[in-house]
């Protein structure tokens, strides 16, 4: 039971870690718009939610493999520089 329990709870950490890198990448994405603000492209890039980050999931991982050299970290990194509060 506490296996399966534990195991849940990794699962749950990655799909969390997901929705965490589509909103940045989201919120980049947003931030090139004409007439958007940290504001709106927050609140955006905020309102993602699970089935919407499995939907940009594809777009994200190119977006990190070619311009971050495959670093997460780096795409939430820039992200968090510009203004995502996520």
């Amino acid at each position: 039971m506490l296996t399966a329990a534990l195991m849940v709870g990794v699962w749950w950490y990655f799909k969390l870690k997901g929705r965490l890198l589509a909103r940045a990448y989201s919120y980049l994405v947003l931030q090139k718009r004409p007439g958007s603000t940290m504001e709106s492209s927050n609140w955006m890039a905020l309102s993602i939610d699970m089935y919407a980050a499995n939907q940009v999931r594809q777009a994200t991982k190119e977006h990190v493999d070619v311009v971050f050299n495959g670093s997460r970290q780096a795409l939430i990194a820039e992200a968090r520089a510009q203004g995502f509060r996520g």
